[in-house]
């Protein structure tokens, strides 16, 4: 489906529906000195100075007009007990029963979202094997949480991705 940017005025073919950061931010904004000797990251989880510990999961948004979801892949950081228990039911077989839910807090900053995003608050739910976990936010009234509750139109979504492009 096309769509015509209202930052740039260009048509593009496909509008994008998941952004992600790649890692937390207090991770992505050190040297890579500093990452070589106080963090270990992974496609899934991170650890800095042995007492940040994050896990990466899904922010889902609701598209109004279909079945499909805007996805944020976001990272959140956990307690040390849960960031531990969260690796040792990794693989796990029904790990979305047995475990969690769990409590966390958004370690990206969000810039097209005001207030802040970064320490937003967040339930974190597992999801089967393979599924990255689900995060909920809990402060309701946050712009990202209404939108996780109501849904997004197209538009809003065109409206989003152009900012995000650019």
């Amino acid at each position: 489906m096309s769509w015509t940017c209202v930052t740039c005025g260009q048509s593009h073919d496909d509008i994008p529906l998941s952004f992600a950061a790649d890692y937390p931010d207090d991770y992505a904004n050190m040297s890579i000195e500093e990452r070589e000797q106080r963090a270990i990251a992974g496609s899934d989880q991170c650890v800095i100075d042995e007492d940040q510990f994050y896990i990466r999961g899904c922010l889902e948004i609701p598209l109004l007009e279909s079945d499909g979801v805007f996805l944020w892949g976001l990272w959140a950081s956990v307690w040390k007990d849960d960031y531990l228990e969260i690796s040792e039911c990794w693989k796990e077989e029904g790990r979305e029963t047995a475990h969690g839910p769990f409590l966390g807090r958004l370690g990206n900053s969000l810039k097209v979202y005001s207030p802040v995003t970064l320490n937003l608050k967040v339930s974190i739910k597992l999801r089967p094997v393979g599924e990255r976990p689900l995060f909920l936010v809990e402060n309701l009234d946050h712009p990202l949480a209404i939108a996780q509750q109501t849904g997004m139109t197209h538009q809003q979504v065109h409206d989003l991705v152009s900012l995000l492009m650019h």
